[in-house]
């Protein structure tokens, strides 16, 4: 059956309802018995003569397509009957079809105005608002919002009012408006994955990463597909630490977009991610049980070397610079993640390597800079050490870690030792109770005699870091100076007991 047909039996229906329930009224007026027949009343004719025009003219509008015919039939019903709401309604409907959006609103405001409750005329409202916002080429306004507001509070499964409240509460930024409507939507339509999807991307505006997330797991759940959301639900997994989550989702992407530059980059920074865990790991716990660092490894370089290949070929071959200034700045990230997995992995000669192909990118990458001249100082190259930690002050004078380190690197060598002191003290400025920190500065007090300060110093390190095997090896060094052996053994085999097979420790306690 053709839609026209539909639409006229629906409005047929309406129609005969209303006639229906002014032909009661009308009767309900006369006191007169229940008889066989009962006379028609002024008001019963009345009606009996409205309902025959409006059959009339949604005929000639509906069948015949004689908008004009139909318009006369209303123009004639609104003044034989112009105290109801529905017959306003109808003509403001069809002024609306016509194209005639003043008339159409100035018909249905008449029609709220006898009847404030009338759902189809608040609705048609805020349609007529919105087109006319939309046509002006503005923002559909507050009007327009709060007649939807009204819409949805005189109908609460307004499927169409809904979904256009929610649209129109995010553009303003009523957030809390646009979720209700949003979940109303999904409790109309739960298969739908487009409400679902928008409901998780306000949770993201919204800053409710979990409930973001359940939402979209509600669309992979109908559309398993749906690249966008899957992108979306893998961010949030990234960046709230939920790696094995983030990982499946990333490799479910590739499957079907392996060239997709931003989610090698992204699978390959939970790879980072991974690392950096299995390396906190084995120090705390002298193994990284469930790692495989050989293939953690060889992922980081599988996908990372993607997103640094892809990268460079967009680099290559585009001239839009702004295109150019994005993919280059993906470049830099891949570069950096897997130079760091390598760093974490004590493979230096590939983190150097990196490293440096990073600050051929990008000259003032601090992050860079700092751990290529961690990886000098893993690698003893002194003054490489040095150059590049005063390079990262240079760009950032209050950089905590690199003036830690810069300070350490003195201590290491027992030179510039005051300077050293400073330098750290200025890193504990920032974070004072920094146990790697605390360490360095006690090792200062060591290497220039003040023995007493030391221990202090590094009693409060090992206090923030009590399983940290260089403290306790620093703190019993200090305990020894100090002609404590008992006090120095007994804080070397509690270091012993984390690393077994630590043979600077087993030396100490030969003494």
């Amino acid at each position: 059956m053709k839609r026209s047909i539909w639409i006229s039996i629906i409005l047929i229906t309406t129609l005969c309802l209303f006639a229906i329930t002014t032909v009661a009224d009308a009767q309900e007026e006369s006191a007169v018995e229940a008889q066989e027949y009962v006379p028609l009343t002024d008001a019963s004719k009345k009606s009996k003569q409205v309902y025959t025009q409006l059959m009339h003219a949604v005929y000639s509008q509906a069948f015949n397509k004689d908008i004009s015919n139909a318009k006369r039939i209303y123009d004639e019903l609104v003044i034989q009957a112009a105290d109801s709401a529905f017959v306003w309604y109808k003509r403001g409907r069809l002024r609306y079809v016509m194209q005639d959006v003043r008339g159409a609103e100035k018909d249905t405001r008449q029609a709220l105005k006898l009847n404030l409750l009338h759902v189809q005329a608040t609705w048609q409202l805020a349609q007529i608002l919105a087109d006319r916002a939309t046509h002006a080429g503005q923002r559909p306004g507050e009007e327009v919002l709060e007649t939807l507001k009204k819409v949805v509070e005189l109908d609460s499964g307004h499927i169409m009012a809904h979904h256009m409240l929610a649209n129109l509460a995010y553009q303003h930024g009523e957030l809390d408006i646009a979720e209700t409507s949003f979940k109303a939507l999904t409790r109309v339509m739960p298969f739908e994955p487009t409400f679902h999807s928008r409901l998780g991307d306000l949770y993201q505006r919204l800053e409710k990463p979990q409930e973001a997330i359940d939402a979209y797991k509600r669309v992979i759940k109908i559309n398993p597909d749906d690249m966008r959301v899957l992108k979306s639900l893998g961010y949030l997994y990234l960046t709230n630490g939920v790696l094995e989550e983030a990982q499946q989702t990333y490799q479910q992407i590739l499957s079907v977009e392996p060239q997709d530059v931003r989610s090698n980059l992204a699978l390959g920074l939970v790879l980072q991610e991974m690392a950096q865990r299995a390396v906190v790991s084995e120090n705390e716990n002298s193994a990284s049980e469930g790692i495989d660092k050989e293939k953690l490894i060889q992922d980081a370089e599988k996908y990372l070397g993607r997103a640094i290949f892809f990268s460079s070929e967009i680099i290559n071959r585009t001239e839009n610079q702004r295109r150019r200034n994005v993919y280059n700045k993906i470049l830099v990230d891949a570069q950096f993640a897997l130079a760091n997995v390598y760093f974490l992995f004590e493979d230096l000669e590939k983190a150097e390597e990196l490293f440096l192909q990073v600050l051929e990118n990008d000259s003032t990458h601090v992050n860079a800079t700092y751990l290529l001249g961690a990886v000098y100082q893993t690698m003893d190259e002194f003054e490489k050490a040095e150059k590049t930690f005063r390079k990262v002050l240079s760009f950032e004078p209050t950089h905590a870690d690199a003036l830690n380190a810069l300070g350490y690197l003195y201590a290491e060598r027992g030179v510039n030792l005051d300077e050293a002191e400073a330098l750290i003290k200025r890193a504990l400025q920032k974070f004072p109770k920094n146990g790697a920190y605390l360490d360095s500065l006690g090792w200062v007090f060591f290497k220039q005699g003040r023995i007493a300060e030391s221990i202090t110093t590094l009693e409060s390190a090992n206090q923030q870091m009590p399983n940290s095997v260089e403290v306790l090896m620093h703190l019993g060094d200090a305990y020894h100076k100090n002609g404590e052996p008992d006090k120095a053994n007994r804080i070397w085999q509690q270091a012993l007991t984390i690393e077994p097979d630590n043979s600077e420790l087993q030396e100490r306690l030969k003494q």
